[in-house]
């Protein structure tokens, strides 16, 4: 896992394009999907007919920030012509319903996209023709259950971006209960046989790591939870916190100027975690650098050095430019033309992860006058026993 992607403060450049072409209308149900005819909107290009040898593939595109984007069907073949799946895209982000089958004609899949993000129930089949998945995707948690072919569940539980939470479990055919483990909020080891069995065995592999999210008291105290770690800090003076706005990045706290919004023009400061999964500290923090790297253009650094706070944490410091990757669902990412200046604290904190606060800004003038908050928020950090 790397530090939040850059493009969230930059993708409100792409959002003002949506649906600017006319009659970009995503099919709403499977039977619209089904029986629908290959047509591009209004102002958007058809790459040609398909299938056809060596075509696998029809696309609608328009052009964004002078590269090209999916907007309209998309529609694929197998090379024996047999069709694989129908999609749609409104300005390079996937729309609709979307169903998929294959190469013997039995569907494999369906459900709908929102925005580039899956929504409600999707079904998954067999080649043979049996349900074998189902997943519901919402905000708060993918819960998904696994058939056997004669209809009996296999399993159920529920998994976030991050791996499977909760509590899950497994049956045999028969009915009787195999397996059951509680995942919680997410876990550094497994307890058990049984929540190793079920980690192995089913979709998505593995576990969640521990899921860190804030908390801000009555009295306005700030802490960071990560499994049983949990760090006191304060807010600096003129900045909000807010324990709910970084949710959908999986940021736990993050930081704006009073007045402002999260992702709102000008600097914003969050917190990241990455476990060490038996790395050391310097090679999280090289892996981020690495990551990072390969999610933006003309990345530089201007400034990096060690030392330690003054509770004795050693840390990183660093500060750098980039211009962020808008990424989209078509084949294609747009490079903005802002460049974005970072200063970034990597924090060893623990044996099992490394803490990461990330002062964002829209220019050096605004990081620089941000710079003072960033130092102190970093002073405040404390380990609460």
């Amino acid at each position: 896992m790397s530090r939040l992607s850059p493009f969230v403060f930059a993708v409100v450049m792409l959002m003002s394009h949506r649906l600017t072409a006319q009659n970009a209308a995503p099919p709403k149900t499977v039977e619209e999907a089904e029986s629908s005819e290959f047509m591009c909107p209004a102002g958007a290009r058809d790459s040609g007919r398909g299938p056809s040898p060596g075509v696998i593939v029809r696309w609608c595109e328009v052009e964004r920030e002078r590269r090209p984007l999916y907007h309209g069907p998309v529609w694929r073949w197998y090379r024996s012509g047999k069709l694989e799946g129908k999609e749609y895209y409104v300005d390079g982000a996937a729309a609709g319903v979307w169903p998929s089958y294959y190469e013997n004609g039995k569907r494999s899949s369906v459900g709908a996209w929102e925005k580039g993000h899956k929504r409600g129930l999707w079904k998954y089949w067999d080649e043979g023709g049996w349900l074998r998945e189902e997943v519901d995707y919402s905000d708060r948690g993918n819960f998904c259950t696994f058939y056997y072919p004669s209809g009996r569940k296999r399993a159920s539980g529920i998994f976030t971006r991050s791996g499977k939470v909760g509590e899950w479990i497994s049956w045999a055919e028969n009915g009787t209960e195999q397996a059951r483990c509680n995942f919680g909020n997410g876990l550094f080891a497994l307890p058990d046989k049984a929540c190793q069995t079920i980690a192995d065995e089913f979709n998505p592999k593995g576990f969640s790591p521990p899921i860190p999210y804030g908390r801000r008291g009555d009295d306005g105290s700030l802490s960071l939870t990560i499994g049983s770690e949990v760090i006191k800090l304060a807010a600096p003076q003129g900045w909000v916190p807010d324990v709910e706005a970084g949710q959908e990045d999986q940021s736990p706290l993050v930081f704006y100027p009073t007045g402002k919004a999260w992702r709102a023009p000008g600097a914003n400061m969050y917190f990241d975690v990455f476990f060490r999964k038996g790395r050391s500290f310097a090679q999280t923090v090289e892996d981020d650098k690495q990551s990072f790297q390969e999610g933006v253009a003309e990345y530089k650094e201007a400034l990096k050095k060690s030392a330690r706070l003054a509770n004795g944490w050693p840390y990183v410091l660093k500060s750098v430019t980039y211009k962020p990757l808008i990424y989209t669902d078509s084949p294609f990412s747009i490079v903005a033309s802002n460049q974005f200046q970072e200063r970034v604290a990597y924090l060893d904190a623990s044996d099992k992860f490394t803490l990461v606060l990330v002062l964002s800004a829209d220019s050096l003038q605004q990081l620089q006058q941000s710079i003072p908050a960033f130092d102190a928020i970093l002073q405040s950090l404390e380990r609460h026993y």
